[in-house]
């Protein structure tokens, strides 16, 4: 008899207890397990394009003649270099590669070497998404060689494809390294 118990249960089960995930959802809900996040290129620095004069965001900072050929501004490897000795402007955009949404983060590694000028001056850094400014420096020269770490949280969903704007200008020969602009993204 305890066998015929024990076969029952286990026949009865193997038909009863087994859930359909088509039609079975778990009790805890979604909102109790965050998204996945991934980290994702923002942009890709060999797609930067130069500005036009009427289409810079920043153009009362454009000086009357841009002097920014290729050996002023170009990727190596895959950071995008700007030596203002050969570059006396550089404004770029790109399209956004991914979808941003509110609550992103959003990081960038941006780098120099020791800043020099004939006198002293002020460089000035800019990032922008679709038109909105997202991180800014404005930096003493003469000074000394820095990385710049930064991370912050987006606040308006950007779609991929949406521009990204940079923005570069500074007296004096300096080499300046964009390395990245990454986002911490949901999983799509």
């Amino acid at each position: 008899m305890r066998r015929f118990v024990a076969l029952w249960v286990g026949v009865v089960c193997t038909t009863a207890c087994v859930r359909d995930p088509e039609t079975t959802t778990d009790s805890a809900s979604d909102s109790d397990h965050p998204p996945e996040r991934v980290t994702k290129d923002l942009v890709d620095n060999s797609l930067w394009q130069q500005r036009a004069a009427d289409d810079d965001p920043l153009a009362s900072h454009r000086p009357a003649e841009v002097d920014c050929g290729i050996a002023g501004a170009f990727v190596e490897d895959t950071t995008l270099e700007i030596n203002t000795n050969r570059c006396n402007y550089y404004a770029a955009a790109q399209p956004l590669l991914v979808d941003l949404q509110a609550g992103d983060t959003v990081t960038l590694e941006l780098r120099h070497f020791d800043l020099v000028a004939p006198e002293p001056a002020v460089a000035h850094v800019y990032i922008a998404i679709g038109g909105d400014l997202v991180w800014e420096q404005n930096i003493e020269i003469p000074g000394p060689a820095f990385v710049y770490e930064a991370a912050w949280d987006v606040t308006t969903n950007y779609p991929a494809g949406t521009p990204v704007d940079i923005h570069l200008h500074n007296h004096g020969q300096n080499t300046w390294t964009l390395a990245w602009i990454r986002g911490d993204v949901v999983e799509p």
